[in-house]
């Protein structure tokens, strides 16, 4: 359907390298205007072909960049709130400053002392300790179940082995009850 202005779903997502889906997404969302048109299949999205161009010479995404954990950058703290990413990206403020978190009071956020550090994982082996010598007993106890169940499979195995042979047995006595002559049957059963 290029008509050198406009181009269909399927053109657009060759040019742009993306799936069609993706087009399709793109059109519901808004981010790429399309309009329907009458072809001789039914409806299709005519999507003008200024667009893919645009598009395609378009500066990929760039996410911002990770603010260090230093607390040295921030003064050894951290204002918490809703305008966070103005105050750890300053480079990025376009001369927004100065008065971050105005109209809040959020908590301030101390980053963690060596100290700090230590008693944590000192309180985390404390609590980490028990629960592998818990899981540990549940291990020896799961494999001493398995070791009876092991037991009893091989135990049913042997019971039914013998009720295999009695089964047979009887059977075996049947047709050989069977063979014998018919007069031998009548006169001497």
């Amino acid at each position: 359907m290029e008509t050198g202005e406009h181009v269909t779903i399927g053109e657009a997502a060759e040019l742009l390298g993306v799936h069609p889906h993706t087009v399709r997404n793109r059109i519901k969302s808004g981010r790429i205007p399309a309009e329907k048109v009458l072809t001789p299949y039914g409806e299709a999205f005519a999507i003008p072909r200024a667009h893919i161009d645009k598009a395609l010479h378009a500066p990929p995404y760039q996410p911002l960049p990770i603010p260090s954990q230093d607390p040295s950058q921030f003064g050894g703290r951290v204002k918490g709130g809703s305008n966070d990413l103005v105050s750890l990206y300053p480079e990025q403020n376009n001369g927004v400053g100065g008065e971050v978190g105005r109209g809040c009071d959020p908590p301030n956020v101390t980053f963690p002392t060596p100290t700090t550090v230590g008693t944590l994982t000192t309180l985390v082996r404390s609590l980490v300790t028990p629960l592998m010598e818990l899981n540990e007993r549940q291990a020896e106890e799961l494999a001493g179940l398995h070791a009876a169940m092991r037991e009893q499979a091989e135990e049913l195995g042997r019971e039914r082995g013998r009720r295999e042979a009695a089964e047979l047995e009887v059977e075996r006595l049947r047709r050989a009850r069977r063979a014998r002559p018919w007069w031998v049957r009548l006169f001497l059963a």
